[in-house]
This record gives structure tokens, C-alpha cells and sequence, in this order.
């Protein structure tokens, strides 16, 4: 099961990384596999980069899946679009 933490779109503009925990186990950067970003709520297409994050154990969700602009945001690595 997915959780999205914010819903928005797919540029994340109502992303609130407030809410989301930033010490993930490692992290995959990959072809889009159709997950739902945790970030926007969309679909991550085959077309576009999914970064994958494992969680670690206890946390909500076991890993988190995002757009690239999502996971620019959530990283904090915001700057020009």
C-alpha cells in the first residue's frame, strides 16, 4: 500500500516536507514503474525518472517513491524549475 503524504501536483507545489522523514536507508533512481508519488499523489510513468527511497524499520511506509521534481523538493534541492 502506498501513502501519499501530500497530495498536489506533479510539480509539488503543495509538497510539505515538514511531513515527511529524511534519513532513508538508500535510495534507487530509475525508469518510471507506475508507483503512485508519495510527493504528488500521480503516477510515476516508464517515461519519467523514479527515485525510490528505503525507509527504515517502523517508519510508516517501508519506502517512498518520487517524481524527480517531487524528490528535488523533498530533498530540499528546490532552486529553478
Amino acid at each position: 500500500m502506498e501513502t501519499v503524504l501530500q497530495a498536489g501536483s506533479e510539480t509539488s507545489e503543495n509538497l510539505d516536507v515538514s511531513l515527511m522523514p529524511k534519513r532513508p536507508l538508500r535510495t534507487w533512481a530509475g525508469h518510471g514503474t507506475g508507483a503512485t508519488c508519495n510527493g504528488c499523489g500521480g503516477s510515476i510513468e516508464p517515461h519519467q525518472i523514479e527515485y525510490e527511497i528505503e525507509m527504515p524499520q517502523g517508519s510508516d511506509a517501508p519506502s517512498l517513491h518520487f517524481h524527480f521534481v517531487c524528490y528535488r523538493d523533498w530533498t530540499g534541492g528546490g532552486g529553478p524549475r
